[in-house]
């Protein structure tokens, strides 16, 4: 029983990992903004000191030395020291200290 729901779980990833490449392939043929149209996430750093994060959903750990986000397309984990949310609102978040390592899950 565990086989035959794990294969299914496994089917239904490929499905959309599918239907994600043809969005991406319709995406750039007419020439729209990914952001937008996908929903991907707009990371933006000056040095390793600031980092911005556009189109986010949630704050799913934040330490000063880890922040992890959940985007619409992906999980972002920011690794540092002093790690400071300065703000953050529906559209974006500002995170400040010493980045170290931005990875994307």
């Amino acid at each position: 029983m565990f086989g035959r729901t794990n294969r299914k779980k496994k089917a239904e990833k490929e499905t959309e990992k599918k239907g994600i490449k043809a969005m991406e392939l319709i995406t750039e043929s007419l020439g729209l903004p990914k952001d937008t149209v996908l929903g991907a996430a707009l990371v933006r750093s000056i040095g390793n000191r600031e980092l911005y994060v556009e189109n986010f959903r949630s704050i799913i750990e934040y330490t000063e030395r880890k922040v992890r986000l959940q985007t619409k397309t992906c999980k972002l984990t920011i690794e540092g020291k002093c790690l400071f949310i300065e703000y953050y609102n529906c559209e974006e978040i500002k995170i400040t200290g010493y980045i170290m390592a931005i990875q994307y899950e």
